[in-house]
């Protein structure tokens, strides 16, 4: 097994900040006046009691909408809460 390099170090740190509270994996839909609505819809590869994703490994092939949260990301994504731990960061 190779070293892991610096990147992939960071990057098992970055998804061990996750929580598991699954609130990411909900669908959202915009108002008439831009806002977000999140709503009790799951995807539908979510597990709702372990709220971890079923196809998490392969997730953004399977699901075209799906988002990979990066730190970028995180920082312009106004729909996360702020109680996500990527966030917090």
């Amino acid at each position: 097994m190779p070293d892991q390099t610096v990147e992939d170090q960071q990057a098992i740190e970055w998804e061990n900040l996750c929580q598991r509270c699954g609130l990411c994996c909900f669908e959202k839909a915009l108002d008439g006046k831009g806002r977000i609505i999140e709503t009790q819809i799951p995807c539908r590869h979510l597990d709702i009691h372990t709220r971890e994703c079923r196809v998490y490994e392969h997730r953004q092939q399977i699901e075209y909408d799906c988002i990979k949260l990066t730190p970028e990301k995180v920082a312009k994504l106004k729909w996360l809460p702020e109680s996500c731990a990527y966030r917090q960061k």
